[in-house]
């Protein structure tokens, strides 16, 4: 009986205090909540999101029932209150790099430039390929094309906070009329999609698109600023187009100097040996008898020998487009070649005439 009287007491002590509490308290902690979100409240958002001034970096990789990828890197700017806007293109076909730039620029005229080609073009303001307007085409073929899309919550990519969206493989029948008047259906089987979208900007950070075939594609945005500051010749074609002086090369970012400025031979840029073997880290012994050089970084050893295409890399036979070979009295060698093989990646900007190496 003591022990009831003591539980009963205590049930009178919280009575007691649930009516000393205001009526609104439960209210208030509801209301600091945070708010859920359902699929058509986000694709509202999104939808609503306004261009404006950004700058986004992203690759798009295509990956092949065969095994094999493509990639197709990215660079736009974006500036919708002034309808301005830039689109850079690189992408890989049959082992060379070309380049698009689509300007509309501070002169209210469009100009495209493809590899050496330049013309002017039509364009409506931001209307062509901003990647704001291709987010948005991404998520309407998302809510139609995938079965049961959902609304995953909020994550953080690139320090930004995203909407994730997820949906299964879908099986469809598309319908086409052929040449010759026919309707034609064809049953296909879209891909299972995860997206991504920057709730600030509601532009698509992330995106992967699976079909079961183990096909499917990737966008990625590598860098994503909002309000840039830009410089005055971000839209002006001309000095974007203007060819550089000369064959440029950075590492890691910082732009190197050569006694000996590189040179393209054949489709290949060549810089000087004994300096971009010291840059990249590797130690060289020179054999002035053979007119050959063997240079070590932590595992790796390359053997070249001047005038030769026959090279080796820890020991394993490699054959060179071009050949080591003097210029002006000082060897060069074939930059790409050199810097994979002593792991460091490599990329090539035609727009700036760049060799882009990245060592680890």
């Amino acid at each position: 009986m003591l022990k009831n009287r003591k539980w009963i007491s205590a049930g009178l002590g919280l009575l007691i205090l649930a009516a000393a509490l205001p009526v609104n308290a439960g209210a208030a902690s509801k209301e600091s909540a945070p708010r859920a979100l359902t699929l058509e409240q986000v694709a509202k958002e999104i939808r609503g999101k306004a261009p404006g001034l950004v700058y986004v970096e992203w690759k798009e990789i295509s990956n092949l029932e065969d095994g094999k990828s493509n990639v197709v890197w990215n660079k736009s700017w974006e500036d919708a209150p002034n309808a301005r806007f830039r689109l850079e293109v690189s992408y890989d076909t049959a082992g060379k790099t070309l380049n698009t730039i689509v300007i509309n620029g501070d002169d209210g005229l469009s100009y495209m430039a493809e590899g050496n080609k330049t013309s002017k073009i039509k364009l409506n303001g931001m209307e062509f390929n901003s990647y704001s307007k291709l987010s948005k085409m991404r998520l309407e073929t998302f809510l139609i094309d995938t079965e049961d899309p959902a609304y995953q919550g909020e994550e953080t990519i690139l320090g930004r906070q995203a909407y994730h969206l997820s949906g299964k493989s879908k099986k469809t029948v598309l319908k086409f009329t052929d040449q010759a008047g026919k309707e034609i259906e064809t049953p296909v089987v879209m891909p299972a999609r995860e997206q991504w979208y920057d709730t600030e900007t509601g532009m698509l950070l992330k995106e992967r698109a699976a079909k079961p075939s183990e096909s499917g594609f990737e966008t990625v945005v590598s860098a994503i600023k909002v309000s840039p500051e830009l410089t005055p010749d971000v839209f002006d074609f001309k000095s974007i187009t203007k060819k550089p002086e000369g064959i440029q090369v950075t590492i890691n970012g910082q732009t190197q100097r050569f006694e000996q400025p590189p040179v393209i031979v054949e489709g290949n840029t060549l810089v000087p040996l004994r300096a971009i073997f010291e840059k990249l880290g590797a130690n060289i012994t020179w054999n002035e008898q053979e007119q050959s050089v063997t240079a070590v970084k932590g595992g790796s050893a390359i053997y070249l020998k001047i005038g030769s295409k026959s090279a080796a890399v820890n020991g394993e036979s490699k054959i060179l487009e071009v050949p080591a070979q003097l210029v002006n009295e000082h060897t060069m060698v074939p930059v790409r070649f050199i810097s994979e093989a002593l792991g460091a990646d490599v990329k090539w900007e035609p727009s700036s005439q760049t060799v882009i190496i990245t060592n680890p």
